[in-house]
């Protein structure tokens, strides 16, 4: 799919809701679990609040803040009517004056409160259209699929660096630091990264300045995106020797992983695909850590445009499609180890999920 694709695809949503006008609105707080419109539909990624009108007879409009970023945005974006504003709520509504037109809004909930409440005072009689957006946007464009790509490489070499210089006598925030700077060196633009350490961790979190020591347990969830598409990468390595037991439980989560990618075709709900992870766990006597308040979910769409196909969890039946990218994800607490980290990105495609790493998840030992 190519975004002119994307468009058309929504601009047929459009029709069928019977909307003369939809609307997409994004406060610019740009996170790993919110999907945003207007980079769905403009493939901008704003530095602040941000909306985007597109109109049934064609003219689609852009309008950011701060103003002086309407500049870096008319580059971006050739094709649109680029105005930058100081208060994204006065612009569009002004633009979009009351001509009595069916005016649909995709991103209310996802916004901010001040903003969201004034749109929604100033167009009363919009209708919620985040289907109208998402579900054309649920499968990734090509571009996003290659910038996912890309994204992983820059994840992979990440790794690659942490491995180089995690240490004991190290501080947490001091290898996070690292490797938020050597991943925007390869052309990340952030780095959505969890990080900690422990003997035994209880889940995975930000650093928090701890010493890490011989003999810790190091997670790590490196995510960086580029040009707006997000990938993730879910590691785990021993400062030191891994104890057997160790060893054991981690291949246990390899191999749940490597049974959810099996599970993950077009057709099948989302469920199935945690289902047939959790199954390989439950083999083994683990089935009361498969739920809360052990684990929620076993992966996740990957934004940051839209986040579908979702959580991979039990309650979630969205069927799987051609193009959809996702992590799978079995992170697991276990008894005798704590919190582990196992899990690659995965693009569907017509012969099922496809890992963009190079190189499989695996138990990494530091030698000291």
């Amino acid at each position: 799919m190519t975004h002119e694709e994307r468009l058309a695809a929504i601009r047929a949503n459009m029709a069928e809701r019977k909307l003369d006008t939809l609307v997409a609105i994004h406060d610019g707080a740009h996170f790993i679990e919110t999907p945003n419109p207007v980079f769905v539909l403009s493939r901008f990624k704003s530095l602040g609040p941000a909306a985007v009108v597109l109109r049934k007879g064609g003219e689609t409009s852009l309008t950011v803040t701060p103003a002086w970023d309407a500049e870096r945005a008319k580059d971006c974006c050739p094709g649109l009517n680029v105005m930058g504003a100081e208060d994204v709520v006065e612009a569009l509504t002004a633009s979009l004056g009351n001509d009595g037109s069916t005016i649909g809004i995709a991103g209310l909930p996802f916004t901010r409160w001040e903003i969201a409440s004034r749109l929604r005072q100033a167009l009363p009689r919009a209708s919620a259209a985040e289907d109208v957006v998402f579900g054309a946007a649920a499968a990734k464009t090509e571009d996003e699929i290659a910038h996912a790509r890309e994204a992983t490489r820059i994840a992979e070499l990440g790794y690659a660096r942490m491995l180089e210089i995690a240490r004991p006598g190290m501080s947490e925030d001091e290898l996070a630091v690292e490797l938020r700077w050597h991943t925007k060196t390869l052309g990340a633009e952030d780095n959505f990264l969890l990080l900690c350490a422990g003997p035994r961790n209880p889940a995975v979190a930000p650093s928090n300045g701890r010493i890490m020591q011989a003999g810790d347990t190091l997670v790590a969830e490196i995510t960086p995106s580029y040009r707006g598409q997000l990938a993730q990468i879910c590691r785990t390595v021993t400062l030191g020797p891994a104890s057997t037991d160790l060893k054991d439980k981690y291949e246990l989560l390899v191999r749940a992983m490597n049974a959810g990618i099996a599970a993950a075709v077009p057709g099948v709900p989302m469920s199935s695909v945690c289902r047939a992870m959790n199954a390989v766990l439950e083999a083994k006597g683990y089935g009361e850590y498969c739920h809360p308040p052990h684990i929620r979910r076993r992966g996740h769409g990957l934004g940051f445009g839209s986040i579908r196909p979702g959580d991979v969890s039990l309650d979630n039946d969205t069927k799987l499609e051609e193009g959809m990218l996702f992590m799978i994800h079995p992170n697991q607490h276990l008894p005798q180890t704590g919190y582990l980290l196992c899990g690659e990105p995965v693009v569907l495609t017509a012969r099922g999920a496809e890992p963009l790493t190079k190189h499989q998840s695996a138990l990494a030992e530091i030698s000291l």
